[in-house]
């Protein structure tokens, strides 16, 4: 029979092979606090925790954009985003965990092989309870590092509301520069875009 008995045997090590090589290894650091955090790329079996941790920031939050439905996801919705995340060399998932709890989280989305002028989106989180002890600086740091290291990228852009003065002092000590403001939505999108502002940055 030799050593794949199953076809499907060998499509799952040849698709473990060629998409799911590692991008960024596990790290750990330690927060202003002393706790250790370890950061390392989110993974299909990340789901669940991922979901939960994401569902518990943005209800405690007033600053995080989200659309209703994006909370909506099934955990197969979740594993589909972040299998193709995985599978895109220009996107990152980072996850922050405290004693094996997910506690924080950064994507960059990256545009797709096709495009010719390559960008990324950022977006990032963290539970209230571990805010304003350097995690963002940590996952924001570690994603950078990557970013310029992947030569396909050549510029970061992010989201964020003008009122939440610590993430738009972060964003800019780390170099991105205000570039406008969200446009008004119509009022049945449903999102709360107020005074949000678009911060870019040149790799």
């Amino acid at each position: 029979m030799g050593i794949f008995q199953h076809r499907e045997q060998l499509y799952f090590y040849l698709y473990h092979f060629l998409f799911d090589q590692v991008k960024v290894a596990a790290k750990e650091f330690v927060l202003k606090t002393g706790e250790k955090v370890l950061i390392r790329e989110g993974k299909v079996a990340d789901s669940e925790a991922l979901m939960e941790t994401v569902r518990e920031y943005v209800v405690t939050s007033r600053y995080l954009i989200v659309a209703p439905d994006e909370l909506e996801n099934t955990v197969a919705d979740e594993e589909k985003w972040i299998r193709e995340l995985r599978q895109n060399p220009n996107s990152l998932l980072l996850l922050a965990l405290h004693k094996g709890q997910v506690i924080g989280n950064l994507d960059l989305t990256g545009s797709g092989e096709e495009y010719e002028d390559q960008s990324g989106l950022i977006t990032m989180g963290i539970l209230q309870e571990y805010q304003n002890k350097g995690l963002g600086s940590i996952l924001l740091r570690e994603a950078l590092a990557w970013a310029r290291q992947n030569h396909q990228l050549q510029v970061l852009c992010l989201q964020v509301k003008r009122a939440n003065k610590s993430a738009v002092r972060l964003y800019q000590k780390a170099g991105f520069k205000v570039e406008g403001k969200q446009p008004d939505l119509a009022p049945e999108e449903q999102v709360d875009y107020s005074e949000s502002i678009i911060m870019t940055l040149n790799l």
